[in-house]
């Protein structure tokens, strides 16, 4: 009789045990809320969209950053209204112990080599990033892709909006320029390409100054410190200023259209949807 209890008490704990591991590892659909409103397609007038416009810069991890935001998409990105957007991913889930993790691939969504984004190719841009966290990864299916990890992983979608996939985004990188992908996924971009420039000599107030007044960029950042007669310069120079949280300023050429700098950290601005306005910036040998 005692070990018929003893049983009956051993099995009822596996059944308990058995029944919280599958409650605590079910998943759980993570809210996501659209991101289609962060690509909106440009409309610009006939050949407006041909053009190549050039941005005078400093050189740093914010630029880096920068250019890798226009070519490297993330999976997860902020929502304005708070939460998480997706951006690579159609849907997210997790389960309650925070280390199992499903992710479903946003379908139909061309990379630059031009083949179809799937969770294979997934897998293999975010191996080593899930690895460093001991995270092993598996291919459900074609759009469907899992993470299991050993400890809790609670910040997961925080480091899918920092987990990218090379070549996904809207222009193709190469150094320092970037050129329009024509079969981008949400849309054509309304730039044909950005050069960019980081010479420090022409970061010095005079030649920063002259150069606005020249109206030689498309836009430039506020290099440090100016004297008052080269800010004079720019004050009267077809540019608006812009300041943002990090502190540093930007001034944009009324020319352009649709480039508004992220507030919080500039590096976030999309050039996706920016077009140069049919007054056209005077030619100089460095491209405009």
């Amino acid at each position: 009789m005692k070990l018929r209890m003893a049983l009956l008490a051993l099995a009822l704990l596996a059944l308990v045990a058995g029944g919280t591991w599958w409650y605590l590892d079910a998943l759980v659909p993570v809210p996501l809320a659209s991101n289609e409103q962060r690509f909106v397609p440009g409309q610009p007038e006939f050949g407006e969209d041909e053009a190549v416009v050039e941005v005078l810069l400093p050189a740093g991890p914010t630029l880096d950053a920068f250019l890798v935001n226009q070519s490297d998409l993330a999976l997860l990105e902020k929502a304005p209204e708070g939460g998480w957007a997706g951006q690579l991913l159609a849907g997210l889930e997790g389960s309650r112990h925070g280390r199992r993790w499903r992710l479903a691939v946003r379908p139909g969504w061309r990379l630059q080599n031009g083949t179809l984004l799937d969770a294979a190719q997934m897998a293999k841009a975010l191996a080593a990033e899930a690895g460093k966290l001991g995270g092993t990864l598996r291919v459900v299916d074609g759009v469907t892709l899992e993470l299991r990890f050993r400890t809790r992983q609670e910040g997961l979608p925080a480091l899918l909006a920092q987990w990218r996939v090379p070549g996904s985004g809207p222009f193709i990188r190469q150094g320092l320029t970037l050129t329009r992908f024509e079969r981008f996924t949400p849309g054509r971009p309304g730039l044909a390409g950005v050069r960019i420039s980081t010479d420090p000599a022409l970061m010095e107030s005079r030649a920063w100054a002259e150069g606005l007044a020249a109206r030689r960029w498309a836009w430039a950042v506020f290099p440090g410190q100016v004297a008052p007669e080269d800010m004079a310069r720019v004050r009267i120079a077809p540019y608006d200023e812009y300041r943002t949280k990090d502190g540093s300023v930007w001034f944009l050429s009324r020319r352009m259209r649709r480039l508004r700098p992220e507030p919080s950290d500039w590096a976030r601005t999309r050039l996706f949807g920016v077009w140069k306005s049919s007054t056209e910036l005077p030619y100089d040998p460095l491209g405009f």
